[in-house]
């Protein structure tokens, strides 16, 4: 039998699941007076192990009663039946609305990077590893994720940390790495050298490669954002190395295993149902078309998407409904701990039809070609979501573009100083960090802020890109 974990005098305990990561973690919500008190970790959850994380305590307790959730509707008076719809899904859509959504349309996109095979091992094998490869930022998508690595170290394993940021990880590191974007490539290459010779003159690569041979029991973790600098040979790296060295993979954060299209071309359709907000990643020079089109946001909070569609309904919080979800890592059934009758999922937009649609299972992923400076738009501490949060975008108030310290130099510029940075997208004028964490040629900038957050506003992903977490810098200049 569960012992109470909460000090908080309460009415019921009711178990769920968070969907926030793809951790997917099992919590216990404490109720009194039909409000959650408290939230705590379940403690035969196999992931979190009876851990629950901030971000999850805010999509649990906070932000479902939240001010800023979009409580309004804008009616629907379309049919779209036999429209030229399509549909832009997130990381919070269930099984049951991407399995609806897929049989209603082929037009399906995402900011979600499809990964037919996420993992060769489950994560809860990860603190058998002896040698551990980690490109990503757990603590963003992936929260439990650090947990498993950092037990991994503690029980003696060879921890690496390589990107183009150092992380919470890299300083947990026996050893750690800055790439520039533009050599990450070249930087898989001469680990397939490495352990074709025996042998690489880069001391971290040659490291890795002795302690994964000699040990024989590695793994590398890698992020998303880096399997989008070119999909077929990030994918195949992982491929050779698990069937030539026998090295296990686990692909984390923003990933689907249903084969979406990149948001690029959906404003090309004559209706758009957007399950969360779209919008924020789109470029200038296509809102205001987009905006003009029979466009119907379901969302949680009253975002970017809401203002600029024609149609919008409040969207149900994960704890508000009964779902399967399938992430990388596990499929979770949870049941709902509350009712909302006046909030919506895409089960009730779509009508339930068998269009005997094919999807393609190799969707176009366009390969980025980086030489040069390159801005790096990637995950932070907190995510779009938290900055609806009245605490957690405490955490990362303000937006900046990070540079290191030779880069700066170069400007003439420093802390608190605005750079104007110019892509093939759009322009932007950020204040400046300067940082010890970032490599050269590099600007990096966090994907969680956009121009319509409560609280700090900031520039939004499409403004500098779109479908790409590293983009050319084309200028950069000081104001």
């Amino acid at each position: 039998m569960i012992e109470h974990l909460s000090s908080k005098n309460f009415d019921k305990e009711l178990i769920g699941h968070c969907i926030g990561c793809n951790c997917g973690c099992k919590f216990i919500a404490y109720i009194k007076d039909n409000q959650i008190i408290d939230v705590t970790g379940h403690p035969s959850d196999r992931l979190g192990m009876g851990s629950f994380c901030t971000k999850g305590i805010a999509l649990v307790q906070e932000l479902p009663f939240s001010e800023f959730r979009l409580k309004e509707s804008k009616a629907i008076d379309i049919d779209i039946t036999d429209k030229d719809t399509a549909i832009y899904v997130d990381r919070f859509c269930t099984e049951e609305e991407l399995q609806r959504a897929f049989s209603f349309t082929e037009n399906i996109y995402s900011n979600m990077l499809y990964v037919e095979k996420p993992k060769t091992i489950e994560i809860e094998h990860i603190p058998d590893k002896k040698v551990i490869l980690n490109i990503s930022e757990p603590s963003y998508y992936d929260v439990m994720l650090s947990r498993w690595i950092i037990d991994a170290k503690q029980k003696g394993a060879k921890l690496f940390s390589a990107g183009a940021i150092y992380t919470n990880m890299s300083f947990k590191a026996n050893y750690k790495k800055l790439i520039p974007p533009s050599e990450f490539l070249s930087f898989l290459e001469n680990i397939i050298n490495a352990f074709e010779k025996g042998y690489h003159e880069d001391e971290f690569i040659n490291k890795f490669s002795l302690f994964s041979t000699k040990l024989s029991d590695a793994l590398i973790i890698i992020e998303d954002i880096y399997i989008r600098i070119n999909r077929d040979f990030v994918l195949g790296f992982l491929k050779y190395m698990k069937e030539k060295h026998n090295i296990d993979y686990i692909i984390t954060g923003n990933i689907t295993h249903w084969p979406v299209r990149g948001i690029e071309g959906i404003d090309k359709h004559e209706v758009i149902i957007n399950l969360g907000d779209m919008f924020r990643y789109i470029p200038d020079g296509k809102l205001d078309s987009l905006s003009k089109k029979d466009v119907i946001t379901i969302s949680h909070m009253a975002n970017m998407s809401v203002n600029l569609s024609r149609y919008y309904l409040p969207r149900k919080f994960f704890i508000e409904m009964d779902f399967t979800k399938k992430t990388a890592f596990l499929e979770v059934d949870s049941k709902k701990l509350f009712e909302n009758e006046n909030a919506y999922t895409l089960l009730d937009i779509i009508p339930q039809v068998d269009k005997n649609i094919s999807h393609d299972k190799s969707p176009k992923q366009e390969t980025i070609t980086l030489q040069g400076y390159t801005l790096f738009i990637g995950h932070s501490v907190v995510d779009e979501i938290g900055y609806y949060s009245r605490w957690l975008h405490e955490i990362e108030p303000n937006q900046y573009v990070y540079i290191n310290k030779t880069l700066a130099d170069s400007v003439d510029i420093t802390d608190g100083e605005l750079l104007e940075i110019t892509t093939e997208y759009g322009k932007a004028v950020l204040r400046v960090k300067i940082s010890a964490n970032i490599p050269e040629h590099t600007f990096f900038i966090s994907d969680g802020f956009d121009e319509y957050q409560p609280f700090y506003e900031g520039v939004r992903p499409g403004v500098l890109a779109i479908d790409k977490s590293f983009i050319p810098v084309l200028r950069y200049r000081k104001l």
